[in-house]
């Protein structure tokens, strides 16, 4: 029998936590977790440097990996995913907007010429994104 606690199981009727929600953030990722016969529920920070939701501290070096430690791994990878896609997003758009302010105040192009440019080079970057996928796949 196994005396160290067990993070993912209620401390009264020792049956298993079941996920209420999982709540992304900035800092890392909160699980939330309910005891289903008790109705006890606990938020865990799960960070992707060394998390105590996981209790890697009380796992011996010989044993697999456990189903949590899955679980929030798949979570910090999206986590990353979000935040990159999200700094990718404000960077275009500074970027953007630098450009066209460049563009206006240094060339003496009307914004609303480069509006009309903008929406003219769409189609024709789309075109060029499609075709070298194309040429990638092959």
């Amino acid at each position: 029998m196994r005396t160290e606690q067990v993070d993912d199981r209620c401390p009264y009727c020792r049956s298993s936590f079941e996920i209420v929600g999982v709540k992304f953030r900035l800092s890392g990722v909160a699980v939330i977790t309910a005891c289903p016969n008790c109705a006890i529920a606990s938020a865990a920070e799960c960070s992707s440097k060394k998390s105590k939701f996981l209790g890697e501290a009380n796992q011996p070096s010989g044993t697999t990996r456990g189903v949590w430690q899955g679980i929030v791994s798949r979570m910090d990878s999206l986590n990353l995913r979000v935040r990159y896609v999200l700094a990718f997003m404000i960077a275009a758009v500074i970027t953007a907007a630098a450009l066209r302010h460049g563009v206006h105040v240094y060339a003496g192009i009307a914004p609303e010429e480069i509006r009309k440019g903008a929406l003219v080079a769409i189609p024709a970057v789309a075109l060029v994104i499609i075709v070298l996928r194309r040429k990638r796949q092959r």
